[in-house]
């Protein structure tokens, strides 16, 4: 860590309201338990924490990288240099408002999701089973079962680049297939709004309920993974061609392609970053060799090689 690097830790580490650790192994905030150390990793207590972070950030010269429960990350078995913001497991809480949901980015979905089935308000049945923050789905616009976050977003605050909080209706913001204006990394997410339907709390938690059966039926759910791997090609399923090339079982160290859906990377234990780069180059290779199509990871990727 470099002189000025241990100039901000103590710098953040002296702020009221923040957990800041040194030289922390991202495999600890991974679902895919893989990941080198961050130099710093900082966890604000509130929005109020947060600004402050960014505004010292900002003014250090230093642009953070913001992650919420890692659920769709990689990190490289080097690191990461600088800092990284955790905005899951504090930034939390629930607010209902007729037939809209607020919740604080770090909120998980799953929480947002029992909640509206709690509530009876429909159009999120989607979303149930799909792990990770409400900032990360947002971050990714994350989706299942032919719907994705976008669909019922109302509106989103963040923090922007003048480091200010501002109130974004979703008519203001860019979205596609799991992507967003959100992954440029300069703007951070602290709460949303989501807009949905009434409806009876049983036919809710029914139709949730199904969507995560057939999740645990079909993807490697008790496994660790980083979800999707590649995000499917214009008309097509990555699942179907990953399949037909017969890549289930494939394996590089501890990281191979799960026997149950060929579209996630599991780690059978003590994978490392490496492994799971070098499975998706092969994986690539075969696909491209076979149907001429070079898929696009969905996962993001962070970091530095050892």
């Amino acid at each position: 860590m470099s002189v000025t690097t241990v100039n901000l830790y103590q710098q953040l580490a002296q702020m009221s309201g923040l957990e800041v650790r040194r030289d922390e192994p991202m495999a600890r905030h991974t679902s895919f338990g893989i990941g080198g150390p961050a130099d710093i990793l900082v966890i604000p207590q509130d929005t109020v924490n947060l600004v402050e972070v960014v505004r010292t950030l900002a003014t250090a010269g230093r642009e953070p990288f913001y992650i919420g429960n890692g659920t769709n990350l990689l990190v490289r078995d080097g690191g990461i240099r600088g800092v990284v913001v955790k905005i899951a497991g504090a930034l939390t809480g629930i607010e209902h408002d007729g037939n809209r949901l607020i919740s604080a980015a770090g909120e998980s979905l799953a929480a947002v999701c029992h909640h509206a089935a709690q509530q009876g308000l429909c159009g999120l049945e989607f979303a149930a089973g799909i792990p990770g923050s409400v900032g990360g789905a947002i971050v990714m616009n994350a989706g299942a079962n032919g719907g994705e976050i976008a669909q019922v977003l109302e509106w989103v605050e963040a923090i922007n680049a003048g480091n200010e909080v501002n109130r974004y209706q979703r008519s203001e913001l860019d979205f596609d297939y799991r992507c967003s204006q959100f992954q440029a990394g300069r703007w951070v997410i602290t709460r949303a709004a989501v807009a949905l339907t009434a409806a009876t709390p049983s036919q809710v938690r029914q139709s949730m309920y199904e969507a995560v059966e057939k999740r645990c039926q079909r993807q490697p759910v008790s496994d660790r993974s980083a979800g999707c791997i590649f995000k499917h090609p214009p008309g097509d399923y990555a699942g179907r061609l990953l399949e037909e090339t017969d890549t289930k079982g494939m394996q590089v160290g501890g990281a191979m392609i799960s026997p149950k859906h060929a579209n996630f990377i599991i780690n059978t234990g003590g994978a490392t970053a490496t492994d799971v780069l070098a499975l998706i180059n092969q994986v690539h290779d075969k696909v491209e060799a076979k149907f001429g199509v070079r898929l696009d990871t969905e996962i993001c990727i962070r970091g530095e090689d050892m």
